[in-house]
């Protein structure tokens, strides 16, 4: 793909989206190299050749944008906190070496923000992938949990598991003339207009009356949401509603507008005839967590098709500059990240078009030559990424990507 192609590419990928936070992707996408690796997923995939040999390793159910910070904490509706997946955006029907090879992309990607030497970088990634295709190879399932996790992941879960509704709830809401309101203003909320409050509160209503569930989703209040990197722009909401009773039994929803994976035209696996996106990131998160997040729906809103849960604290989500040279803590992270890719891709066995555990077992033990060809591979492609990043600084800089 000619660089000089590269930012039109990415303009026409994000045309139509809400102007305001728009403007902030493009911004974060100027700041950082690994931002601008998140925000083209599009751009990866279209780089992968047809007879890639990633294309050829057996198919999984993958969320396809696996990257440092595509992990991280929450609770499921037993109020039991788990570790894993927290981004589905991009999920489909693929061959399962595609998650690995973005993950290792994102580890180069960020080498020099974490201060990682060249010898570092390898080592990590030949750690990642030693411990995803041994966990691949044993062919037992298993979730990480508070009692065995260590590191960063003992901390999330235990962070989770300790934090207290009423202290969250504190920094998010406030009560006005009587009535429970949402906090407002950057970073991570933008006010809407009276109107689409309104609009937004009325398809909650009609959605919760079918699930006999109206007094739950009594919505108090709603506000813009910014969250992410890849997404910004589309639609997405946080909602206060009554809950068990608010203000302490309140929760805190996060409504988020679904768009088609935009993997799925590069990828051979033929995908199910889903309803539509919001079925596609519902199904698959729940073939691929052992528990989901809490409250996952979807709610179809004017046009739009969104996914509904329970709001979970951006405090919850892997920020991979807390690894900057900390090589011990990424390492042990990074294996965790391998073991919990292996368990997702055998939990989806046999569904729908994914390999069964025996041909998961079976492609591992012979994985030896396979983890120099990634390896290689993704050394080659960050250098193409460091083109592109080029490009599009000196395009922004230019003033190419103002709105």
């Amino acid at each position: 793909m000619l660089t000089d192609k590269i930012n039109e590419k990415i303009k026409i990928f994000n045309q139509g989206r809400y102007l305001e936070t728009l403007k902030l992707k493009y911004k974060l996408m100027r700041e950082d190299k690994f931002r601008f690796l998140r925000a083209t997923t599009h751009l990866f995939y279209e780089d992968i050749p047809a007879n890639s040999f990633l294309l050829n390793s057996p198919y999984a159910w993958i969320c396809g944008d696996m990257h440092l910070e595509n992990l991280g904490s929450y609770k499921a509706d037993n109020r039991v906190a788990y570790f894993n997946i927290n981004d589905f955006d991009e999920c489909l029907l693929a061959p399962c070496l595609l998650d690995i090879y973005r993950l290792i992309t994102s580890v180069i990607v960020s080498s020099s923000n974490l201060k990682l030497s060249i010898n570092d970088v390898s080592s990590l990634c030949n750690l990642y992938m030693d411990a995803y295709f041994a966990t691949l190879q044993q062919g037992y399932i298993r979730t990480l949990e508070k009692q065995t996790a260590r590191g960063v992941i003992k901390r999330f879960l235990k962070n989770v598991g300790e934090r207290k509704r009423k202290d969250f709830l504190k920094t998010h809401i406030y009560k006005k003339n009587g009535a429970y309101k949402l906090h407002v203003g950057q970073p991570h909320t933008l006010p809407l207009a009276n109107s689409k409050k309104e609009e937004i509160a009325n398809h909650i209503k009609l959605w919760a009356k079918q699930k006999h569930a109206g007094d739950f989703y009594k919505v108090h209040d709603v506000a813009f949401r910014i969250a992410g990197t890849s997404s910004l722009g589309l639609e997405r909401y946080v909602i206060l509603v009554e809950g068990r009773g608010a203000p302490n039994g309140a929760f805190l929803l996060d409504l988020k507008e679904t768009a088609p994976s935009c993997a799925a035209k590069y990828v051979p696996a033929k995908q199910p005839a889903w309803k539509d996106e919001a079925t596609r990131l519902i199904e698959v998160q729940k073939r691929i967590l052992s528990d989901p997040p809490a409250l996952l729906a979807d709610i179809r809103v004017g046009k739009k098709d969104f996914i509904l849960k329970e709001l979970q604290p951006s405090a919850d989500r892997i920020d991979y500059t807390m690894f900057s040279g900390n090589i011990k803590k990424l390492k042990n992270m990074l294996e965790d990240m391998a073991s919990i890719t292996a368990w997702d891709n055998l939990r989806t066995g046999g569904r729908q078009g994914s390999a069964i555990a025996d041909e998961f077992i079976y492609f591992a033990k012979d994985s030896q030559a396979l983890k120099k060809t990634l390896l290689d591979g993704a050394f080659s492609y960050t250098k193409t990424i460091d083109l592109y990043y080029a490009s599009y600084c000196k395009a922004y800089d230019k003033g190419f990507f103002n709105v």
